[in-house]
């Protein structure tokens, strides 16, 4: 699994609303980086950018409904994932989808 992958399913053991927001914001931001421009990531990078945008402006509400269309995008994209990134994003998608 890769590294980031790893980090993020560490960081949510204790549920993705549960995350300081400034640890969610690095977070965040890390994953719209290296999924901006990537092919069929264009719907889950504009949640990511919504969920940052929601972080940074401290709306927490606002950031945590958008956690299950963010979920929903992963869940999508983990079946054209690297066969060691597929089980790691399927628990990340069910974390962010609650």
């Amino acid at each position: 699994m890769n590294e980031q992958l790893s980090q993020t399913l560490q960081a949510a053991q204790g549920g993705v609303t549960n995350l300081p927001a400034d640890a969610a914001l690095s977070n965040v931001s890390s994953w719209h980086s290296a999924l901006n421009g990537v092919p069929g990531a264009e719907t889950l990078v504009d949640h990511l950018a919504k969920l940052k945008s929601a972080l940074e402006s401290g709306n927490l509400q606002e950031a945590a409904g958008i956690l299950p269309g963010l979920g929903s995008e992963t869940e999508k994209l983990a079946s054209a994932a690297p066969d060691a990134d597929k089980d790691g994003l399927r628990q990340l998608a069910a974390a962010l989808k609650g």
